[in-house]
């Protein structure tokens, strides 16, 4: 992604929800699949310490539009686009 206006550790999304609820994901990754972008992105739990054993990380993608100069992240609908998504992740995680 070529907008970073900082530091490259730490890329934190805020997304809302149609409820208005605010959740906050970590950028771990963006990658591309027939000419559309997508980010991987890790949901940051606020109350997941209250478990007090392992955790699970929650990731999540989201297709990335770009509109201007800003980002959005919307959420996938489509079944056969996000198992297309989740195919090709498979794939390239085998060959590394």
């Amino acid at each position: 992604m070529s907008d970073n206006n900082g530091s490259e550790q730490s890329r934190i999304i805020r997304t809302q929800d149609e409820n208005g609820e605010i959740y906050s994901f970590e950028l771990i990754d963006v990658m591309e699949l027939d000419g559309q972008e997508y980010g991987l992105l890790a949901y940051l739990g606020e109350d997941n310490d209250s478990a007090g054993g392992e955790e699970e990380e929650e990731v999540v993608i989201m297709r990335l539009s770009k509109s201007d100069d800003s980002y959005t992240f919307e959420t996938i609908d489509n079944d056969d686009e996000f198992n297309k998504i989740v195919s090709y992740l498979e794939t390239e995680t085998e060959e590394d």
